[in-house]
């Protein structure tokens, strides 16, 4: 607009007043919309600025709601590293419970268990009494770790385990059958509940010196595994195999005896006769006067309600008598057969496999199926199919079917007829029956406390007894002969020596060589000796031990599992035979499997001349097993006073620990032997010094 005045101050006066309106005019107009464009653009500043605030205000709510987003997604992340945390552990505690829930026991002995548990019950239920012995037994488990039941054949052991073990499935344990030592440390669990049962330990008649071997190697695993709360140990044993002094190395079976034969749960005459009324129904009365007259009245009763045609009484009264009637029934009226398929059971030891008498066989066992035919008055070509028919229909009277082997009722029945048949036929018996059954069913001589179903041997077998026992021998069954229960008597030892001598020498020399032919010897868990100076070496025989060493055999030669003949001799406290083997050059050092040594065996079991001669020879009496436990430790925890003495005179370290971190002062002050404690401590024992925390007081 000031140009616009500028302009007109020097315009021409010659323009006309119409021109110079119009120019004002103008002018005026142009001043108007430029002031209409100023009001615009105040008002378009008013609505900018307006709009300016409207925008910074959203800003500060986008700007608010912004934090609450970072403020939730902050949250939301520790929300997701919680669940994620969470997740870690659900996840490290489920498989924790797989693994706590994994089944250490094959599918397969689970499936068998399961069988059996059914036909426990089933048993259990219809023909089970239940008597003091039961309740016994049932609170004696539920408060120890290992229980035994012990009585002769017939009275009720297996009964009354398979209802204990019932009634603590009911509790809530895992029960498992098991048949083999090592089964308990392969099937143990340690997240659950177990109790291990063992029917007829380490025999069913006599001792069987194998069957306490094979729990050498596994007690102390299995001592360790009893140890916890939740493991327990349930076993039925017969008397005289519990009675017997191989037996007591099984210390662990020897805590909690439950004897049913014993006064305070023997069966009461109430419980006699509420089996009586249960099995014999009217007849119960009949048999009143004969409860007393046998402890397996339990069995007689089962036996009868099996068989109800036998004459009542006589079978009460003795029988014995009936079974062997029976027999000679057989025999007498023409059915040989019969009475030869029942010999085969004797014959085959009670383990008569079906195979036997369906497949191909080798020659010695045809040799003896014909042997066996041809003492009972039937043709040596008898069709072993024919015995079999016979086996067959004799089930449920004789003879039961266990896993296609074919086996006498029951071990009481199987008594009987071994007692029969090893009188009937005792020169086909000795020729050709299981090594089994020659090493525990025979005597040559009579003895006072003889179970009286062995057979006595009459003199003119003798020789025949012999040398089916050395036959057994040269065929490397050296397991068999060495536990025959002869070999348990100092004069049939002579005589069998002396038998021995008789023999060509290179015999002799073969003999004394010969190892072992076990399957087992490749199993870890099987301890036995396969060879003959071990056994020698075992049984003490000085004479014997001699023989074998005249032989030339090695005698630093050890078992499977490590033990040698100066080891075995010192262990048992054989004094002349360790000084015999070490005169032969025997290694006094040697250890075996479990890093024990002969002056460690002999420390442990106390035989004090053996020690101070292995001492005197210079046999090291630092080394330790591989608990990391010293001679000195054994002696002072079995309480050896003598040979603590002796260790120590001779520079015995005295403070070293074994791998639980106890002393030989611990190990005496935990076993209560104060003389030895005040010797340790006289020496300078460390009586500070303590195992993981645990102090001597």
């Amino acid at each position: 607009m000031t140009q616009e005045c500028d302009h007109l101050k020097t315009k021409p006066l010659g323009q006309t007043n119409q021109e110079i309106m119009k120019d004002i005019k103008r002018a005026n107009d142009e001043i108007k919309g430029l002031m209409q464009s100023a009001r615009r653009l105040e008002h378009l500043y008013i609505d900018l600025r307006k709009s300016n605030e409207i925008l910074q205000e959203n800003h500060k709510k986008v700007k608010k709601h912004h934090e609450l987003l970072i403020e939730q997604h902050t949250k939301v992340r520790k929300s997701n590293e919680l669940l994620q945390e969470d997740h870690r552990k659900v996840t490290k505690e489920m498989e924790i419970k797989m693994i706590s829930e994994q089944d250490t026991v094959p599918w397969n002995i689970r499936a068998r268990n399961k069988e059996m548990f059914k036909t426990w019950k089933d048993n259990d239920d219809k023909m089970f009494i239940k008597t003091r012995a039961a309740e016994h037994v049932l609170k004696c488990i539920k408060e120890n770790s290992c229980v035994t039941i012990t009585a002769s054949s017939g009275v009720g052991k297996t009964a009354t385990l398979r209802h204990v073990a019932l009634q603590m499935v009911k509790e809530g344990y895992d029960v498992l059958v098991v048949t083999e030592p090592c089964d308990i440390v392969k099937y143990n669990n340690p997240n659950k509940k177990t109790l291990f049962v063992f029917d007829d330990l380490c025999g069913n008649f006599s001792v069987d010196l194998s069957d306490i071997k094979r729990w050498d190697p596994v007690m102390k695993n299995i001592k360790m595994i009893l140890e916890k709360k939740k493991k327990k140990m349930l076993a039925a044993c017969r008397l005289q195999v519990y009675q017997d002094e191989k037996f007591k190395s099984l210390s662990v079976f020897k805590s909690c005896v439950s004897n049913l034969l014993s006064e305070n749960i023997c069966l009461t005459k109430t419980e006699k006769q509420s089996l009586a009324e249960l099995y014999l129904k009217s007849k119960a009365l009949e048999i009143t006067g004969y409860y007393n007259l046998y402890d397996c009245f339990p069995l007689l009763c089962k036996l009868y309600h099996d068989h109800p045609k036998l004459n009542i009484t006589d079978f009460f009264q003795n029988p014995f008598t009936v079974y062997e009637a029976e027999v000679h029934k057989f025999f007498e009226k023409g059915h040989h057969a019969k009475y030869c398929a029942l010999a085969l059971c004797v014959i085959f030891n009670n383990k008569l496999k079906e195979e036997i008498l369906t497949d191909e066989v080798n020659e010695e066992t045809r040799t003896i199926i014909e042997n066996t035919c041809e003492a009972c008055r039937l043709d040596r070509g008898t069709s072993r199919l024919v015995l079999q028919d016979e086996l067959d229909s004799l089930t449920h009277t004789f003879i039961k079917k266990e896993q296609n082997m074919y086996k006498i009722l029951h071990d009481k029945i199987f008594d009987f007829l071994a007692k029969i048949y090893g009188t009937k036929i005792i020169d086909c018996l000795i020729q050709n029956a299981d090594s089994g059954l020659i090493k525990e069913r025979f005597l040559l001589e009579r003895k006072d406390d003889m179970d009286q179903f062995i057979t006595i041997i009459p003199q003119k077998y003798h020789h025949l007894y012999i040398q089916r026992m050395v036959d057994d021998w040269s065929k490397g069954k050296l397991q068999d002969v060495f536990s025959n229960i002869n070999m348990k008597i100092p004069h049939f030892r002579q005589k069998y020596l002396f038998y021995l001598n008789t023999l060509d020498m290179s015999y002799q020399r073969q003999l004394a060589n010969i190892c072992d032919d076990n399957d087992d010897n490749n199993n870890l868990y099987y301890v036995h000796y396969d060879t003959a100076i071990l056994h020698c070496c075992d049984i003490g025989d000085i004479s014997l031990v001699q023989w074998c060493c005249n032989q030339g055999v090695n005698v630093n030669r050890c078992s499977y599992y490590g033990g040698s003949s100066v080891i075995i001799a010192c262990k048992y406290g054989h004094k002349e035979i360790v000084k015999m083997l070490l005169d032969r050059g025997a290694d006094y050092n040697k250890c075996d499997y479990h890093d024990e040594s002969p002056v460690m065996k002999a420390c442990e079991h106390g035989h004090t001349e053996i020690v101070k001669m292995l001492l005197d020879i210079g046999a090291d009496y630092n080394k330790c097993d591989d608990d990391g436990q010293s001679p000195v430790m054994k002696a002072c925890k079995h309480g050896h006073t003598e040979i603590v003495k002796m260790l120590l005179d001779i520079g015995a370290d005295y403070n070293e620990c074994d791998d639980d971190g106890q002393s030989p002062v611990m190990k005496a002050c935990e076993h209560g032997h104060t003389e030895i404690v005040k010797m340790l401590l006289d020496r300078g024992a460390d009586y500070n010094k303590c195992d993981y925390g645990v102090s001597h007081l």
